[in-house]
């Protein structure tokens, strides 16, 4: 047995490094609909959840998918902090409010580990464990370029153990000051895509298809500047030059919605572009789509291309963060951030070959049966880091 000795509550409390359940929060800055960070930590929380641990969330709780009423859920006002175009004495002050409730949650639920994801949550956790003996683990999910060296500071000074899904980006991090020694790569587990019927296949391509011709490129991607949705329909446009039929479908919500409408519109593509916002049938239109796109900026390790792995998609995305981990020329095609040229070109390849399709689809359905990709082995890495963080305390 290990004894662990919380100073700020006088609790000696026996943890069994080996069994024993953990206390366990989970902090976001937010839980909007469909975001791959939420989606991840409210699979790792149901898994851990399963084998006996007991799981805490704090969030914003504005517009949040999850129950803000739920006894295990804890308020906190963090798009307040997180704000990019708010003035630094707010986000300051929204800083230490935070950390002040916080610290009363902490002391209510003893809780063996935080676990933030992102930066914000990371600066609010360690003001309120100070003088606490409660380690953080910071998982890094990737930011813009330019945000990394402050990113690398945060977590070399706010972390007991930063983690990222992806090498590329745990480099970065290093690159940029965090010790290697505390660093750790701990992957996303995906669970499998649930079941859909033909009839739910055949239904969802004759809304897009006229007449049964042409092609569905899905895209799940939020209407933010990071996702390159501009570029997509420039992507578009070219595509749409050489094949008419191509539909490409868009699902996710986002600051740039209605905005990517005009710019769809200016392009001449409109008819051909679908910006669904947030939908709850992403499985359905991986199955019923010829080719799965991402045009982003920038990424950590994207959740939604092994989801298209599972589907047996072929996938087109460009090489930034960590997805040349994901993609490669066995399973699609892998271009340069904003080159319209390439991601076209790659498209057409795809989309005019049954095929290179055929053959990138079985690549595709291969990888994503690697361990990597698989919830047991994964969750159960978090679960075994926890353990071994709480058994070695804050650094």
């Amino acid at each position: 047995m290990l004894q662990q000795t919380n100073i700020a509550s006088g609790r000696d409390e026996a943890i069994d490094a080996e069994g024993a359940p953990l206390r366990i929060l989970q902090f976001v800055t937010n839980f909007y609909k469909g975001g791959g960070i939420q989606t991840h930590v409210l699979e790792l929380s149901k898994w851990l959840e399963e084998h006996g641990h007991q799981i805490w969330y704090a969030a914003e709780p504005r517009r949040s998918s999850y129950d803000t009423g739920a006894e295990n859920f804890i308020p906190l006002s963090m798009a307040d902090v997180a704000k990019v175009d708010g003035n630094l004495p707010s986000r300051v002050f929204a800083m230490l409010r935070n950390a002040m409730r916080l610290r009363k949650a902490i002391a209510k639920h003893k809780f063996d580990v935080i676990h933030v994801h992102e930066t914000a949550p990371a600066l609010v956790a360690r003001l309120a464990t100070i003088g606490r003996n409660i380690p953080i683990v910071m998982t890094f999910h990737g930011s813009a370029p330019e945000r990394i060296p402050s990113a690398a500071r945060i977590g070399q000074y706010c972390a007991d153990l930063v983690a990222s899904p992806s090498r590329i980006s745990l480099d970065a991090l290093i690159a940029n000051g965090v010790r290697a020694d505390k660093t750790k790569v701990l992957r996303l587990g995906i669970k499998p895509l649930r079941a859909v019927t033909e009839d739910t296949i055949s239904k969802l391509k004759a809304r897009y298809k006229k007449d049964g011709a042409g092609h569905i490129v899905f895209s799940p991607s939020r209407l933010a500047p990071q996702k390159g949705i501009d570029v997509m329909i420039e992507v578009a446009k070219r595509v749409i030059e050489q094949m008419p039929d191509t539909q490409f479908v868009v699902a996710g919500g986002g600051v740039l919605t209605g905005t990517v409408n005009a710019w769809a519109m200016a392009a001449g593509v409109d008819k051909n572009m679908h910006f669904l916002g947030a939908i709850d049938t992403v499985p359905e239109h991986l199955r019923a789509s010829d080719l799965f796109l991402l045009t982003s900026r920038w990424e950590a390790l994207p959740i939604s291309i092994v989801e298209s792995f599972r589907a047996g998609l072929p996938v087109v995305a460009t090489d930034c963060g960590g997805v040349s981990e994901l993609v490669d020329d066995q399973v699609g095609a892998l271009c340069e951030v904003e080159d319209v040229d390439g991601l076209a070109n790659a498209v057409l390849s795809l989309l005019q070959s049954k095929t290179l399709r055929e053959r990138k689809s079985a690549g595709a359905l291969e990888r994503s049966r690697e361990d990597r990709f698989d919830v047991e082995f994964v969750h159960s890495e978090f679960e075994a880091t926890y353990r071994d963080i709480v058994k070695r305390g804050p650094a």
